[in-house]
Parts: C-alpha cells; structure tokens; sequence
C-alpha cells in the first residue's frame, strides 16, 4: 500500500497500473484503496471535485502517509463501491456501446469476454468529466479477457488518457495480456501472504482460532479466499471432497482420467471460475506428495513437481484458449499414478 499511497499522491500520478496476481490476494481491494487516496478531500484540503457538484469545504488536509482519511464522501462512497466516478469494466454488458446504426447488436449479458463494443463505451466515458471525483478510476478485471478486438482498442486510450482518468488492471493472468498493453501500464505485483499472518488476522477478527487456522492453510496464500472459507464452512467441506477426488483420480486408470476430463471440461463450460478450487486442490495435493517425497529426492518427487507443472501449464493453456477438454487431458495424462495407499493426509473438516 505504501507504494500505491506513493503513486497516488504524485503531482503526475500513473494513469494506468497493473495489479497483477492471484486470485484472493486483495486486488481489486487496492484498486479501491488507489481511488481512495486519489480522491480523498482531506488530500489537499478540500479542493473542488472536477465536476463542482458535491466540491467539499475546505478542511484540514493529512500527511500523505495517512491517506486515505475512510471517512470523507469520496473515501465512504469508494469503499462502498457506490462512488459514480469509480467504474469497474467486466465481461457482460457493462458500457456496452453499438457501432452507430448497428440496431442488430445482440445483448451479451453472460459474455465470458470484455468485448470491442464495451471498449468504445469505455473511451466514450473517458472523454467525459467525472461527474464529482478529482479522478475517475476505470478497473478493468480480469484484464485478460480483454477480446483481441478490445485490447488493441483500448490501446490508444491507455497510451494517452485524459488527464482526470486512470485505469487499474486487474489481472490473474498477466502474460495474456498483449505487450503493448503492459508497456502501458506501471505494474505492481500483488503477492500471496503467509500463512501465519492470514490466520493471524482471521483471529484478530474475532474468528475461532481452529477455523481461523484451517481457513489460512486452505486458502494457499489469499486472504480474500480465507474469508470465503471462514463465511461459508461448505466451502471447506467442498474443498476436502476435491482433495478425496484427486487421490481417488491420482491411481484411475487411464480411460478414468479421460472421463474426468470431460467432466471439467463441461463444468468449465458452464462456470469458469468453478473450475479454479479442482486446480487448487490439485496443486495442494501434488504439494502434499512433494513434501512426503522431497526427503529422498527419488523418483516420486520428481513426478510430483512435473505434476505440479502439469497443472500450472492447465491453467495457462485455459487463458489462452485451448480446448478445454484438450487440456485438462493433457494435465491429467502427465500426472503420474500412484499407489493405493495414496493419502492426502487431511481429516475433514470438523464443522463439515
């Protein structure tokens, strides 16, 4: 945050960041957090939002260390996302604008793609004053589903944006995105937190020490997803039925695995982010047999770290648009099959 604080209270700050990283690592938090402190009245001491319609009185202005005040209109509204001037740009329709004269353009509300069509919105937008923000923030999220058409367009806007827009990217996916649209943006690496400092923080929120404990090893370094698991205990007796699969799966046969394809494959279909928690718990599986094997360093993890790369390579291949079915055989055919007394050494939860 420190460094987002740095940007934001820059005479020039950047108009495009990239906050690239996995996942329920607190991305789109810090987006917000960047709006906040770009926006927060008591930055300069109340200056005139761009527009004039809400414009603050004068009030005593912080040290930028302490930016974002939370309490100013700005700072509430943002963190409510209720801020008109704070946007966030996903696939489906949001600002979806038509060619003129195109009456034929369908409606794409569970479009899995940020198309070309929302990008001239988008600019559209950009060309206006925000309607009372010092400066809107456009988040665009996830940015690598920016559709080929898309990306290029937006190209131009990134490069020279008006002067009261910025862009935060989001982004899982950072190496999807075209070169042209990184060179554009100042990026910052949003990485997983320990372990202990994820449970601490569970704890210090008033979450039972136990729960607290199993939620921060489940979520593999993302806060975001501890919480998940801490609201929604079926998620953690969901997660522990993944893990029985893998091991189930991790000694099928071969025509076994390929049906297991399939069925990723067609659940992937239907909801791609469902897909995310079989790839999680497969690497926390493989993980597990690289920690047992790792003291010998024979065969067996050599085979789990190849596993573990199989599954990074699925999740590269999947954002890059490779059949899906395609590849999660691949992944699969490369695991290796291991024996029947294969365990991932995890009870199920207590609270299941």
């Amino acid at each position: 945050m420190r460094e987002l604080r740095a940007l934001a209270t820059d005479p020039e700050p950047p108009h495009a960041l990239l906050l690239a990283g996995p996942d329920g690592t607190g991305r789109r938090l810090l987006a917000r957090f960047y709006a906040q402190v770009l926006n927060c009245e008591r930055r300069d001491g109340g200056a005139p939002a761009a527009a004039g319609m809400f414009a603050a009185e004068a009030v005593e202005p912080l040290p930028a260390e302490q930016l974002p005040c939370g309490e100013c209109r700005p700072c509430r509204l943002i963190e409510t996302d209720a801020h008109p001037d704070v946007v966030h740009l996903a696939p489906g329709d949001t600002l979806c604008k038509p060619r003129v004269g195109d009456s034929s353009h369908p409606a794409h509300p569970q479009s899995r793609d940020i198309r070309i069509c929302q990008v001239r919105g988008l600019i559209e937008l950009a060309s206006r004053y925000p309607f009372e923000a010092r400066y809107r923030l456009v988040m665009v999220e996830p940015a690598e589903r920016l559709a080929r058409e898309a990306a290029h367009t937006i190209l131009k806007t990134l490069e020279e944006p008006p002067g009261h827009t910025v862009f935060a990217l989001v982004s899982a996916a950072p190496e999807a995105l075209l070169e042209t649209i990184i060179s554009r943006c100042r990026r910052i690496d949003v990485r997983s937190v320990p372990r202990d400092e994820i449970e601490a923080g569970l704890v210090a929120g008033g979450i039972d020490a136990a729960l607290a404990a199993e939620a921060a090893a489940a979520s593999r370094g993302r806060p975001g997803r501890a919480l998940q698991y801490v609201e929604d205990p079926d998620l953690m007796a969901a997660r522990g039925r993944l893990l029985e699969r893998c091991a189930t799966i991790s000694i099928a046969s071969v025509a076994d695995r390929f049906r297991h394809a399939e069925d990723l494959a067609t659940r992937y279909r239907k909801e791609r982010s469902g897909i995310e928690g079989d790839l999680d718990a497969w690497e926390t599986f493989w993980q597990e047999q690289l920690r047992r094997a790792a003291p010998e360093r024979g065969e067996a993890a050599a085979e789990a770290l190849a596993a573990l790369k199989a599954v990074t390579q699925c999740r590269e291949d999947l954002l890059t648009n490779v059949i899906p079915r395609a590849a999660f055989e691949l992944m699969l055919l490369r695991f290796p099959r291991l024996r029947l007394d294969v365990t991932t050494q995890e009870e199920p939860a207590a609270h299941a």
